[in-house]
């Protein structure tokens, strides 16, 4: 509802009930100060983030931390280094359709097109039970419209991949068919 204040306000409350949770809580924080573009208090709180998952061990909080600095730099238009933190979590975290999704729109916005749609692809082709979900196809359907005058052909490829594994309830509209 674009309540941004409300946001992190129930952010703060929840993390006064759930404590354990704080890292992501202060991650999801930071994340809706970059949607409204407040680059410096979205890094505060990505840095108490660090501040708070050095006590932990494990790959969780790492992971976390390198979400953070990446979209940190998408947010300020420095797509090189969020695509090398995207990647530095793929190394860790293969299967990691998030970091997967970002670091091909990196290498879209860097103009590397053709690795950006290769690294999409292979993502929904390994894992199309994880990654077959409405952000990564949009992004690959309007990949194969700048790449390609074959992508109502490679749209419907994909509508029917789509089609074998979700059902009716899957929203066809990010296939941008029409």
């Amino acid at each position: 509802m674009k309540d941004y204040v409300l946001a992190v306000d129930a952010y703060l409350a929840v993390i006064q009930y759930l404590p354990q949770q704080e890292p992501q809580l202060l991650s999801g924080i930071g994340r809706v100060f970059l949607q409204i573009g407040d680059i410096k208090t979205a890094e505060k709180y990505f840095q108490d983030v660090e501040k708070v998952t050095q006590k932990l061990d494990g790959l969780q909080g790492k992971t976390m931390v390198l979400m953070n600095r990446a979209f940190l730099h998408l947010g300020q238009n420095n797509f090189a280094e969020a695509h090398r933190f995207f990647t530095e979590i793929l190394r860790i975290e293969p299967s990691n359709a998030v970091a997967n999704n970002n670091a091909a729109v990196c290498l879209l916005y860097l103009g590397r097109l053709k690795d950006s749609v290769r690294q999409l692809e292979a993502m929904v082709q390994r894992q199309p039970r994880h990654c077959l979900h409405e952000s990564a196809l949009f992004n690959l359907t309007t990949m194969y419209e700048l790449e390609s005058s074959r992508s109502t052909q490679k749209k419907q490829a994909l509508l029917e991949a789509v089609a074998g594994r979700e059902g009716d309830s899957f929203n066809t509209q990010c296939l941008k068919l029409a």
